[in-house]
């Protein structure tokens, strides 16, 4: 988990970043491509870290390019050295209990807020007054709202504030009824959940927070550009935001819906960005662009699995049952684990020059191997597999943790010289 989190947290600038450096080739007014491109940077802020920490494709990709850059032939002289565990003993397991206590309570407080948000839309909906339906959607009209809003995943339906449709002309209104249908059409009611829900199982990272926010953003601007082109003119469209703005208080709208008016500042940027040039709108993705950044994120993934190994890419084990390992008198209660007879690897190439493995074994509290992984490839896959093989057989003393043995990783590391 500690690996996870300090992996989200820098490669999560490296992602936001890449994102925003693409998306200055990308004009404001293509509003529905540079949404598309904060979403994928959402789902990559989740995956990247993930992939990182518990696949190795990267790794294995190296190594096999690296094997083809040069081959390694028969006998060679050949030496152990030994890192050690690649944790620090008892604060380790310490750390990792307090931070999966702080996430699980930071994760609870987020969700809590989501469900009331649910609840007060279920509300909202059951005490609004149909009044008509535009195109299948349902408009209801509420008492209990400040802004309109597009809700329902299942039966989606326009919700407008009743102060707001008697105080609308009808061109204004048509226009706020096109932005609310312009979110539904596009989906946007799931995929806010969804944000939300990611936004609040990860609260602990400032770039998910910003990508979430630089997507809502985007998110209004593409539905403006989608009920410009409905209604035909993008300017009389910028003045019905306008007079929105005017009638509309600075409130924000609940966590699960899309909100179009949550904030004065956003409005008004929203208006500036119609009227900044003559262009027409479009509503359309540019998936050559978003297919680009995709297969960007895909290479940092593989590039950052084969940069930054980590021993948390070890298999996971299950708990087994500790014999007789830990000395009744305890004498050293905090312990790295450490191989008590290496095995040496029985390399079936010759070797030409000074080459190295290292593996990251997983050590269960019996002292036994439960996982291994190619932590540094030697550019060879039958010396790798050599490596694996002979710390596979080695045996091991358990990692001690207030005198309880507890699974830990070694790294096994084979020299090799000419």
């Amino acid at each position: 988990m500690i690996t996870f989190v300090v992996n989200s947290l820098w490669q999560g600038l490296v992602a936001v970043a890449i994102t925003a450096l693409l998306l200055r080739l990308v004009p404001p007014r293509d509003a529905a491509t540079r949404y598309a491109a904060w979403l994928l940077t959402l789902a990559a802020l989740v995956a990247i870290p993930a992939l990182t920490v518990w696949t190795h494709f990267g790794s294995q990709l190296a190594a096999a390019v690296e094997r083809h850059a040069g081959s390694v032939a028969a006998g060679a002289t050949f030496s152990l050295s030994f890192a050690g565990t690649l944790t620090s003993g008892a604060a380790d397991a310490n750390l990792e209990r307090v931070l999966a206590g702080l996430w699980i309570a930071g994760a609870a407080v987020g969700m809590a807020r989501l469900a009331i948000s649910f609840s007060r839309i279920v509300r909202l909906v059951s005490r609004a007054t149909p009044n008509s339906i535009v195109e299948g959607v349902p408009v209801l009209i509420s008492t209990d709202l400040t802004i309109p809003i597009a809700t329902g995943l299942w039966s989606p339906a326009i919700v407008l504030p009743a102060e707001l449709v008697d105080a609308l002309d009808p061109a204004d209104l048509r226009c706020t009824i096109e932005h609310e249908l312009a979110h539904i059409r596009r989906g946007d009611v799931a995929v806010n959940a969804l944000q939300r829900i990611v936004e609040a199982l990860f609260f602990w990272n400032p770039w998910v927070q910003i990508a979430g926010r630089r997507l809502s953003a985007e998110r209004e601007s593409a539905c403006d550009d989608r009920a410009a082109l409905r209604i035909g003119e993008t300017r009389e469209y910028a003045l019905c935001l306008a007079a929105l703005g005017r009638r509309i208080a600075e409130r924000s709208a609940p966590l699960l819906t899309p909100g179009a008016f949550g904030s004065r500042n956003s409005l008004v940027a929203r208006i500036e960005r119609l009227m900044a040039d003559g262009s027409p709108a479009t509503a359309h993705i540019n998936y050559l662009a978003i297919g680009g950044v995709f297969m960007i994120f895909a290479a940092l993934t593989l590039v950052f699995q084969a940069l930054v190994p980590t021993p948390a890419n070890a298999a996971p084990v299950p708990s087994l049952p500790v014999t007789n390992v830990v000395a009744a008198t305890c004498a050293n209660p905090n312990v790295d684990a450490a191989v008590v007879n290496p095995a040496a690897p029985k390399v079936p190439v010759k070797i030409t020059h000074a080459v190295s493995a290292e593996v990251a074994v997983t050590i269960a509290p019996n002292g036994d191997v439960s996982g291994t992984k190619i932590f540094k490839s030697s550019g060879n896959g039958d010396i790798d597999k050599a490596v694996v093989a002979a710390a596979s057989k080695s045996t091991y003393s358990p990692k001690i943790v207030n005198c309880v043995a507890v699974q830990g990783t070694y790294l096994f590391k084979a020299q090799f010289a000419p």
